[in-house]
């Protein structure tokens, strides 16, 4: 589970998604985004194609392989 705290933006509030998480879901800036509601719980998803997890990674490794290698020593 990721924690994540609200930003005052005017009026409003957000939340800042950092570049690495919205790649993992597929979603950038000129994407629209559906957002549900469940209870208490918001669902924030692509509006665009699901990515598979197997997608996701392998584009993590690509785009962070030399990070990964040395965490990984």
């Amino acid at each position: 589970m990721l924690t994540k705290s609200l930003v005052k933006v005017g009026n409003s509030y957000a939340i800042v998604l950092d570049r690495t998480l919205m790649d993992l879901v597929g979603i950038s800036p000129d994407v629209p985004v559906n957002l549900q509601v469940n209870g208490q719980t918001l669902v924030l998803s692509s509006s665009t194609s699901p990515v598979s997890v197997d997608q996701a990674i392998d584009k993590v490794f690509a785009t962070h392989e030399e990070a990964l290698r040395r965490l990984s020593k």
